[in-house]
This record gives structure tokens, C-alpha cells and sequence, in this order.
């Protein structure tokens, strides 16, 4: 009888583990290097709006001091026009220049809009600080539009009514940031005026008031949401979050 030739089973089950256990190490290492990939990519975006965000913040320190500065010039304006009853008062053309100032946030969120735009804010992993990055636009919208509404009375109203009284030249020539052709334009007009007071001029001042305390609320609140975003961006960037959370 020929001899009958033993199957090698214990090597071919060895072989095939090895196979099997190679597949699996090597799923292991690409799903662990996408993971890799997608944290590092989700850290170079939260550094990106993390930065826009704290340059943001300088520009409404200026902009809140110099709502903060025409609001207490309209504050005295209105003031002075009450006391004087219905006769004339001199008027220093700043206060006047303060009645058709007026000033825009710009926080910058070009790379917050720019992941929202493709889906990529999705995969943040933090979910609060997901929600609460996908609020801030319509939370700045808010006060975008309070002053957008202060813009367009200043130069479409208030102006107008200057204008209509004689005294557009002087509150426009004190008006903050007047631009020329070599930076900021120093126009030529009296550094007072003789004004009449009347109820429409109190009444329209009155307004640009409320248009200032608006910026007054409203630019507080935004710094601090966006000292708040900055804040859960910090933790998602420290050393230490990065390595809990680990390949998922």
C-alpha cells in the first residue's frame, strides 16, 4: 500500500494566522494614520480660527472705546441743547461730528464660514464647541444688524437734517475717520457753531444715543462668546487633549 501523505494541517493553519493577523495589522496602521491625518487637520483649522478670532478681539476694544467716547459726546450735545431752552448755544464741532459717526465689528470667521461651507465643521469631535462655532454667525448677525440700522440713519437721516440746518459741514469735518488721498483728511470748518435747539434735533440725537447703547451691549457679548470659543479651542489644543482622544 503506498504510503498516504500527511497533510501539513498545524503549517497551513500557522501560515494562514499569519496571513490573516498581516491584513489585520495593516487595516490597523492605515486606519490609525487616517486618524492621525484627521486630527492634525482638525488642529490646523481650530489654530486657524483660534487666531482669527483673537485678532478680532483688539478691534473691539477700539471700536467699543469709540462707540463708548461718541455716545458720551451725543450724552453732552443733548444735554447742552436742553439747557439752552429755544435760544441758540455755541456747539463744539466734535459733538456734533459724533451725530453721523458711526462704527462696524469686523470679526473676521472666514475659517469658520469656509467649514461650514464644505461640511468639515461636521467633523469637529467636540460637540459643544461644534454647536457653539456653528452659532456665532447668526449670533453676530444680530449685532451686525444693529449696525447696519445706526449706519443708515446716520447718513440717510441724521445727515440730511444737518444739512438742512447748516451745520453738515462742521459735523462732517469732525466726523471720526475722515478719509483723504494721505491718510486721514483734515477738513477745513469752525471748531464751533451757533445751533438752534429744537425737539426734531433732540429727538434725532436721541436716536443716534440708543444706536451707540446698542453697540454698548451688543460688542461686550461678542467678546465674550469669542472669548469662550477661544477658550474650548485652547483646550482642544492642549497636549494632553490630543493624546485622550486617540485613534476612534
Amino acid at each position: 500500500m503506498a504510503n498516504i501523505r500527511q497533510v501539513p494541517w498545524t503549517r497551513i493553519l500557522a501560515e494562514g494566522a499569519v496571513i490573516v493577523v498581516s491584513i489585520l495589522l495593516a487595516f490597523s496602521i492605515d486606519a490609525g494614520w487616517n486618524n492621525h491625518v484627521e486630527q492634525q487637520r482638525e488642529r490646523e483649522q481650530l489654530a486657524s480660527m483660534r487666531a482669527e478670532f483673537h485678532g478680532s478681539l483688539s478691534g473691539l476694544d477700539a471700536i467699543l472705546a469709540s462707540v463708548q467716547s461718541h455716545a458720551e459726546n451725543i450724552e453732552s450735545l443733548i444735554a447742552l441743547l436742553k439747557a439752552a431752552g429755544d435760544k441758540p448755544v455755541l456747539v463744539p464741532g466734535a459733538l456734533l461730528g459724533s451725530a453721523v459717526t458711526w462704527r462696524t465689528s469686523d470679526v473676521s470667521i472666514s475659517t469658520l464660514e469656509a467649514l461650514m461651507a464644505s461640511g468639515d465643521l461636521n467633523l469637529l469631535r467636540n460637540v459643544e464647541l461644534r454647536t457653539q462655532l456653528a452659532g456665532l454667525p447668526a449670533f453676530l448677525l444680530d449685532v451686525t444688524e444693529d449696525e447696519i440700522i445706526a449706519q443708515t440713519f446716520a447718513e440717510a437721516e441724521m445727515s440730511v437734517f444737518l444739512a438742512r440746518e447748516g451745520l453738515a459741514e462742521i459735523a462732517y469735518a469732525n466726523r471720526s475717520g475722515v478719509p483723504g488721498p494721505d491718510g486721514i483728511q483734515t477738513l477745513t470748518a469752525p471748531a464751533e457753531i451757533n445751533v438752534r435747539p429744537s425737539p426734531e434735533l433732540i429727538g434725532m440725537l436721541t436716536v443716534r444715543r440708543v444706536h451707540f447703547w446698542y453697540s454698548e451691549v451688543g460688542l461686550p457679548s461678542v467678546r465674550s462668546y469669542l472669548e469662550s470659543l477661544i477658550e474650548q479651542i485652547d483646550n482642544e489644543l492642549a497636549p494632553q487633549s490630543a493624546m485622550s482622544k486617540g485613534p476612534m
